[in-house]
């Protein structure tokens, strides 16, 4: 097996992959009742809209999953997918990573469009 580091690594890179879904997801209805942030979170959501669709994907997703396969090189693939592969790996739901995709693109899409028509209403 790889060094614990790589494992401590991973382990980090989730942690902060998940809550940086939390904030897309969750800054959505905090701006609703926080018009000030919005923003901050259409900077977040455009950023992350760009990155993705410049890269084809997360480097968070990637860089995970080579300090798992470094820590142990058993681990099951991620096939481009955070989401479907944690969901898969802690509920059993067998999800494709182009329905998370899709799933995820709509829902930055309107936390964007939440986002400028907060913003045009001010």
């Amino acid at each position: 097996m790889g060094h614990l580091r790589h494992k401590i690594l991973a382990d980090g890179l989730l942690i902060l992959h998940f809550a940086w879904v939390i904030l897309l997801i969750g800054g959505t209805i905090y701006l609703i009742y926080n018009r000030w942030y919005i923003p901050y979170h259409l900077t977040i959501v455009t950023g992350t809209l760009l990155l993705n669709l410049a890269l084809g994907g997360c480097p968070l997703t990637w860089w995970e999953e080579e300090y798992r396969k470094a820590w142990n090189p058993k681990t099951e693939p991620y096939d481009n997918s955070f989401v479907a592969t944690h969901l898969r790996r802690f509920t059993g739901l067998n999800i494709t990573p182009r329905q998370v995709n899709w799933m995820f693109f709509g829902l930055k899409a309107a936390a964007y469009y939440v986002s400028i028509s907060l913003l045009i209403a001010r």
